[in-house]
């Protein structure tokens, strides 16, 4: 399952690579029999002589860092995930064919969810190989001296000819890690081009406000787990090339994927399956059923847990249902009838964002009934540690796995909520009581 969320966000970066035009602007190699070459004959100018090309800043949508890099870029700005922002900077007339994606993400985001990073040299191989997977772009590359960043641990450069077909041009990609985040920037176009973006190149780190958000930074909150297991967000994913005005037969190849998963998880074929399912787990869901499944097990409100405990072991049950009972016991007793609440209303984020890339419902049909979900969520919980904890009862109490067993994957969503609700800016540390409103 991994792989497949990393191959389709590939697959949408790569689109919003060539969605920028990028190789577009690379020149057609020349004739090796000819006596010419493609290696590159740009000559550095001296700074004493050469005033520096124009620079502009470009700030992330989220406000955690931003890139200085050549005036007058269009930025298209993409929230992958909680914890993880996109920008894209294309030339535009300009300089055509010039384009750049930058990517900032907490350690525990990094989109296209690739397991543990050792080192900023692995981050940088797995984001080029997911920014190139896809654009018939190749990159031969070759280490360079990297600007230094303040806040950074650690700063990486690359440089290298790119190629498409017969055309050329060069590639850079920068890359750097703070205590707790990646950043990355990477541009390519004709070799002029390249080489005035290098020159005034930079990013900095910033000082996101803790707890500052809306309604959609909120929602974001609530599928953040899942998203970051799938690697991004879907809906913000496919609303982003849908904006970029993307081929229609690329956007086809995720919504394909989108009604794949649908109909194989969810029996969701149409829109009225989303419509029904969405209401299910806002109203009922599993909560409903783990509430019934503690009841035919002889739970009331005065049952002592080590004495419930102790009843499903007499009983010799299967390990998965003792587990499922124990987590519903758990989950019943920290929030009453919201039990598990947080674990279906989570995942209504999800559905409704697949059903919108499958075609079943508008963006805003789909925002517009994830927002019921939120204020469900408020009305249940009293902060996002209660959201939490409720969610991986219910991941438990679905998944049959004991949160306790270092080994399942309930154990890995419990480190990855811990993870997320240490970041002082990361998706559990907004106001919980915000109030939410439509803003779409």
């Amino acid at each position: 399952m991994k792989k497949k969320r990393a191959s389709l966000l590939a697959a949408a970066i790569g689109l919003m690579l060539t969605a920028c035009g990028a190789p577009g602007g690379l020149r057609e190699e020349t004739d090796m029999a000819s006596g010419s070459t493609a290696e590159n004959t740009t000559q550095e100018e001296s700074p004493d002589t050469e005033p520096l090309p124009a620079s502009q800043e470009y700030v992330s949508s989220d406000g955690t860092y931003k890139v200085i890099l050549l005036e007058g870029l269009t930025q298209t700005d993409m929230q992958l995930q909680a914890g993880s922002s996109m920008m894209s900077l294309e030339g535009g007339s300009d300089r055509t064919g010039f384009s750049g994606i930058s990517l900032g993400s907490s350690k525990s985001s990094v989109p296209g969810n690739p397991g543990d990073l050792e080192s900023l040299e692995d981050y940088a191989d797995y984001i080029t190989d997911m920014i190139l997977e896809g654009s018939g772009v190749t990159v031969s590359w070759e280490d360079t001296d990297a600007p230094s960043a303040e806040g950074a641990v650690q700063c990486l450069a690359r440089k290298g000819v790119a190629k498409v077909g017969v055309s050329r041009g060069q590639a850079y990609g920068y890359y750097v890690e703070s205590a707790d985040c990646y950043f990355s920037v990477f541009i390519m176009g004709n070799d002029d081009d390249v080489e005035d973006a290098r020159q005034i190149m930079s990013l900095e780190i910033l000082e996101a406000a803790s707890g500052q958000g809306g309604t959609r930074d909120f929602i974001n909150g609530m599928t953040a787990i899942l998203d970051s297991v799938n690697g991004a967000s879907l809906r913000e994913t496919f609303k982003m090339l849908e904006d970029m005005g993307a081929d229609e037969s690329q956007l086809e190849a995720l919504a394909s994927q989108a009604r794949q998963s649908l109909s194989d998880s969810w029996d969701i074929e149409n829109a009225a399956d989303l419509i029904e399912t969405a209401d299910w787990l806002i109203n009922e869901g599993h909560n409903q059923n783990a509430l019934e499944f503690l009841g035919d097990f002889g739970w009331t409100d005065e049952t002592d847990r080590d004495a419930f405990d102790a009843g499903l072991k007499e009983q010799n049950l299967d390990e998965g249902t003792y587990i499922s009972l124990l987590a519903a016991y758990d989950a019943r007793s920290a929030y009453g009838d919201g039990a598990i609440a947080a674990w279906d209303l989570s995942r209504v984020g999800t559905i409704m964002g697949f059903g919108y890339a499958s075609g079943y419902c508008t963006y805003e049909e789909a925002m517009d009934k994830i927002l019921e979900a939120a204020e469900k969520s408020q009305e249940l919980f009293d902060s996002w540690e209660d959201f939490n904890k409720s969610y991986l009862y219910g991941y438990s109490y679905w998944a049959e796995e004991s949160l306790d067993d270092s080994g399942s994957s309930a154990a890995e969503r419990a480190e990855l909520v811990s993870s997320m609700e240490s970041q002082s800016n990361g998706p559990f540390a907004l106001d919980w009581n915000m109030e939410l409103k439509k803003e779409w």
